[in-house]
Formats: structure tokens, sequence, C-alpha cells
């Protein structure tokens, strides 16, 4: 007789660490805590006014019902612009699926291509949900040092068998805010080809460059990588718009209308009228990214100069908004040295193992906050950690 219960395949997966960090501190809050947030990943900005009027014209318009599975063609036809726009790649509107966020984009790439016993090369610490996307997938997650990545990627082929199928490469990187250099693209792209396997691209916070001398490409730009390669997109980050749950996944013509079908048996089609306001955020102009990246900018200098005064080891975030500090000297695990500081000093932070057993010894911050806030957080930070 089968038993009631859930199946093993949800089992075998966990909840986020993010999240659990993130109730916890709203629980605090709720009981009249004093909290600091610098655990979640989201801007603190509110979206932009244009997207918003654009997307209440559409309300009124009666844009209220449902649309193309792969969402709508204005949509479509805007992200190949600013595709085109930002890595000069020519992209069909046959190749985009609008998703309900990156996650869903990452979900059905990785479901689509994935068969059970294939194996997953992923760059650890890694982005929470990968290992799980890949054990839905019934596939091998294998972990890959991000410095063999970052630094050695030669060193890649050490880990590729004949049972890859794929790498999932963030770039800037979540929790560590690194840029893969072009060099090291160049030559993971060569050990595609050579042994056949695909490649997602989760590029959510292209827009969040903060050196001059980094060029940042995506690797769908590389020679013969377009027919191989899944970008992830999202307007979450970019557009401070991570309510709103509008991403996408770009793929090849022949693979992305298999996944149109996962797509369909999930959600049917996106929310119309939001979409509407996303082509907006799309072609309309991007001054309020560079005024939102500058501010991210003013607030990274202002965390790590509080880590030089702490003498906490880190290595200097070129993108997205994350600062993954080394948390080892002071004698804790990463879960326990979070724990300490969310009770003592009533600041939120994500161990460092959340991301995988590399990030262990490390916490992650976000600079996603005010700026007079952070300087709140990173003061209590510092009168907690005097008192070890």
């Amino acid at each position: 007789m089968i038993g009631l219960g859930a199946s093993d395949r949800v089992k075998g997966i966990n909840f986020s660490k993010i999240r659990e960090t993130t109730n916890k501190a709203k629980k605090m809050k709720n009981e009249g805590f004093d909290v600091i947030e610098f655990s979640q990943g989201r801007p603190d900005f509110d979206t932009p006014q244009h997207i918003i009027d654009a997307t209440e014209e559409a309300f009124k318009k009666g844009m209220v019902h449902y649309d193309l599975s792969a969402g709508t063609q204005a949509l479509r036809e805007a992200i190949a612009y600013r595709i085109k726009e930002d890595f000069q790649l020519e992209v069909g509107i046959d190749e985009i699926i609008v998703t309900v966020g990156a996650s869903e984009a990452n979900y059905l790439a990785t479901q689509t291509l994935l068969n059970p016993g294939d194996e997953v090369l992923i760059p650890d610490p890694m982005y929470v949900y990968y290992k799980g996307w890949s054990f839905l997938g019934g596939a091998k997650d294998i972990s890959v040092p991000l410095d063999i990545i970052l630094e050695q990627p030669e060193n890649l082929e050490n880990y590729i068998t004949d049972r890859t199928k794929l790498i999932i490469l963030t770039s800037p990187h979540n929790p560590t805010g690194q840029v893969i250099s072009r060099n090291s693209l160049e030559v993971i792209a060569g050990l595609a080809k050579k042994y056949n396997f695909f490649v997602i691209s989760d590029d959510i916070y292209n827009k969040m460059i903060y050196q001059e001398d980094i060029n940042y490409i995506s690797i769908a730009n590389l020679k013969d990588m377009r027919e191989r390669t899944f970008i992830i997109g999202s307007l979450s980050k970019t557009y401070a718009m991570d309510g709103w749950r509008v991403g996408y996944l770009i793929g090849p013509k022949n693979i992305i209308r298999e996944a149109l079908k996962m797509h369909q048996h999930i959600l049917s089609c996106p929310n119309t009228f939001v979409q509407e306001g996303a082509r907006i955020a799309l072609t309309s102009s991007q001054d309020c990214v560079e005024e939102m990246v500058k501010e991210f900018g003013r607030r990274r200098m202002l965390m790590m100069s509080y880590f030089d005064q702490m003498e906490i080891p880190y290595k200097p975030p070129q993108g997205a908004f994350y600062i993954f500090p080394s948390i080892k000297k002071f004698g804790m695990d990463s879960e326990k040295f979070c724990e300490y500081l969310l009770n003592e000093a009533k600041v939120a932070i994500v161990p460092g193992n959340a991301f995988g057993k590399l990030g262990e010894g490390y916490a992650r911050f976000s600079y996603t906050t005010n700026y007079k806030t952070i300087e709140k957080g990173m003061e209590r930070i510092k009168t907690a950690l005097e008192k070890l």
C-alpha cells in the first residue's frame, strides 16, 4: 500500500537559509526589536514611477486577460531589444520565454535540459537553489571551487565527465560579487564545445558593475556559444521590481519550444498588465538604473570601510550588491556567527554555508538598504564583535 505523504523528490530539497534568516528577522521586528536587515538581496528603492504609470495605464485599458504563454509579443520584442543593446546579441522572440522571475527561468532551463544521471557543474559558493534544481532534474551536482572558475579555469576540465550536461554560471556572482573574466569565459566556452555541454548564464546582476576596468560580457557572445547557452534575465534587481516577479529565459529555439511546455504546465501565462510595465522598463531611458547603481557603489564603499576598520578580510565585490567576508578569525561557524550578530547586534546577515560547503567560514552582507542604516548596522556589528 502506498503511504500518504510528500514525495521523496520534494523531501530531497531544502528550504532557503536566506529566507530562514529573513523570517527570523521579521519575527523579531514583529516582537518590537529594531532589527537591521543585511540579509535580503533586494533593492530598497521604489520601482521607478514611469514603470508604475505604464502598468497602471495597461490595467485601466483592460490588459487583465490571458495572453500568449511565452509572454506578450511586445515584451519579448523589448527583451530582444535590450539584449541587443547590452550584449550586441541578435535574439528572436521565439527564443524567449517571459517567466515569473529568474527563479522560474532557472527551473525551466534545468528541468528541460536534465535527465536522471546527468551531472551539473556548479561553482561553490553558489546561489541557494542551484543544487535543488539539479536534484529535481534527477541530476548530480558537482561542486567546483569558485576560485577555479575565476583564476584557474583550465582546471575545470578535472571535474568534467561523460555525464556532464551543463554548467551554471553567475556573473556578477552571488554571494561574492565577483565577475568572471573574459579569459575564464573563453576557457569555459572551449571546454563546453570540446565536451559538448550546455551553459546556463544567470545574468541578473549584469548592470551592477562598480569597477570601470571590467569589460563585462556574456558567454553567449563568444564564438559558437549561442547554440549551447541559456541566458537568465530578471527585472527584479535592475529596476527594483523584485515583487513584480518578471524574468525571462533565452535559448536555442528548438529547446525553448520544449521549455514552453513546462512553462504552460506551471502557470499558463505570466501576468499580462505587469508585462507592459516591464516593456517600458526595458525600452525607456536607463538613467534610473545608472542612478541606483551609483548609490549602490557608495554603499559598497561604506561597508568595505567598516570591514577594513575591523580588519576582517574580504575580496572587494566587483558587481551585484553583496560582500562575502571571512569570519574564520572569530572561532565560530557561519551559522553561530550570524545568530550571534542577530541576537547581540540586532543585525541580520546570511551564513556562508547557505551557499555551499565552501561558503563555510564566511557570511553574506547585502548593501541594499540606505546609507544611514548601513552605517548604523555596521556600528552595531563593530560593537558586538569587540565583545568577543
